[in-house]
């Protein structure tokens, strides 16, 4: 399987953390990536202060292009958040819609078993893999020792472009190495907050439409359980889509 990882990085600095992003809508893109797993490279796409709607529409055909080259789609929460964003910038609902039903999301492989989140950093730790990039050199030599995705908008309007995309390489070079690592294992494995081991067993590295395949587990003991609907329902035509089972077209 030819993996293709994906992932962007928004132009709004957010209050709070990304949960309530659609608030502050819209983010704009000020970069996005893909490592394929084929290639040892990362290919970028970039504008200052950020993608203009253009751009962004060369980056959907980008991605389709690379479907149709026979590469697989990859992301953490993409169809929650990086599609559905490129969605909004882009205006291209459908085409960004078929691409997200059509891409391997792992955080949903846990979060449509188990019924809540898993954040990329602990599915790698678990995977015994270096996480997230937490260490960037600024262009004064300054050193940001707490680097995370929250710091990236303000970087990058700054004019420190280098450092988030060096941020931006680990996000999608990581996800690689643990995909690798879910095929070999068949399941994905992380410590809870309390300290305790935790697994979802994966079976195969599913697209999102198969992931409603998978029988909902009980969640009536959470307060607040994400819902399957709330990651989808920004695509046009979702609930059929979903109930024919038949992957929409990336034309």
């Amino acid at each position: 399987m030819k993996l293709a990882s994906f992932d962007i990085e928004i132009a709004k600095d957010l209050p709070g953390n990304f949960d309530t992003w659609e608030y502050f809508a819209p983010l704009g893109i000020t970069c996005a990536a893909v490592a394929l797993s084929d290639r040892d490279e990362v290919k970028y796409w970039s504008g200052f202060p950020q993608l203009s709607m253009d751009q962004c529409v060369e980056l959907v055909h980008d991605l389709q292009s690379l479907v149709n080259e026979g590469y697989s789609l990859l992301a953490w929460n993409g169809t929650g958040f990086d599609f559905h964003v490129l969605a909004q910038e882009s205006k291209l609902y459908r085409e960004c819609g078929a691409l997200a039903l059509n891409h391997i999301d792992m955080m949903l492989l846990v979060t449509f078993e188990k019924g809540w989140y898993l954040s990329l950093q602990k599915a790698l730790t678990g995977a015994g893999l270096e996480g997230k990039l937490k260490s960037v050199t600024l262009s004064d030599g300054v050193e940001i020792p707490d680097m995370d995705g929250s710091k990236a908008p303000r970087l990058w309007a700054a004019g420190e472009q280098k450092a988030v995309l060096e941020y931006l390489r680990q996000d999608v070079v990581q996800p690689l190495r643990l995909a690798e690592d879910i095929q070999r294992t068949g399941s994905i494995r992380w410590t809870s907050n309390n300290g305790k081991p935790q697994f979802a067993r994966v079976e195969r590295l599913r697209t999102v439409l198969e992931c409603f395949e998978i029988p909902e587990p009980d969640v009536s003991w959470m307060t607040n359980p994400p819902t399957r609907e709330q990651f989808v329902s920004w695509i046009p035509n979702y609930k059929a889509l979903i109930q024919d089972k038949r992957p929409p077209s990336n034309d």
